[in-house]
């Protein structure tokens, strides 16, 4: 018996259609195509806000956010992407339609909806993967991390794993001059903020006008150099 996902290859849509499933596609796995349209809307938004924000600008003394008159980060400033809370791989789908050159990881949580079917139907590249483990890859492996409402799903799980666990995780698999973006509660947010000092990331955090209750982390991993000795 063929599981209801399976679909004959000639009758499957090209890319990148496919990447948009409809209703009944939709709802197998328990979603409406007014919850994809919403999760699609918001990433393109978020996606257009933090592109402006990797500049170090935002660490400097009067930090702001960068203007039309300051360089703009450069095109190839990110190719490699891992999405440490993927969901429906919102942020994957609004880095290609931003015609962003960048290859994305997504990875669902084992301790969250297991959404990394529809992440695979939608033509995306996905893992499941228990942020307590090391994660398989090589060390400074990508550009930028990103992280939406992790620390609060790790958190409702009573903290399996510490918080710097998963930070110093975050360190290995990050590229120096690489960047991290973390979007959670305040709460949690001043907590990471405390432990970015202990892995000397530059770090800012930035208050969200639409959302009150959370807050935005960005960080970037420093290049140290050698001392001449």
């Amino acid at each position: 018996m063929h599981s209801r996902r399976w679909v004959p290859i000639e009758e499957r849509a090209t890319w990148p259609s496919r990447s948009n499933l409809n209703r009944s596609e939709l709802a197998l796995y328990g979603l409406h195509l007014d919850e994809l349209n919403e999760d699609t809307a918001n990433y393109r938004i978020i996606v257009r806000n933090y592109w402006s924000l990797l500049s170090p600008l935002i660490f400097s003394d009067h930090p702001k956010r960068p203007g039309d008159e300051d360089p703009s980060p450069p095109y190839n400033m990110l190719r490699n992407v891992l999405d440490m809370n993927a969901r429906y791989g919102g942020l994957n789908a609004a880095l290609l339609e931003a015609r962003k050159s960048v290859w994305v990881m997504n990875v669902v949580p084992t301790t969250g909806p297991k959404y990394l079917p529809l992440i695979l139907d939608r033509g995306y590249f996905g893992v499941l993967h228990d942020w307590c483990e090391a994660f398989p890859t090589y060390p400074r492996t990508y550009d930028m991390v990103h992280a939406e409402g992790l620390l609060s799903l790790e958190s409702s799980q009573h903290w399996r794993c510490t918080m710097l666990d998963i930070f110093t995780e975050i360190d290995r698999m990050l590229r120096p001059e690489g960047w991290i973006i973390i979007r959670d509660t305040a709460l949690l947010i001043d907590s990471a903020r405390v432990l970015t000092r202990r892995l000397k990331w530059e770090a800012r955090v930035i208050e969200i006008e639409s959302n009150n209750d959370e807050r935005l982390l960005i960080c970037q991993k420093p290049f140290f150099k050698r001392q001449p000795s």
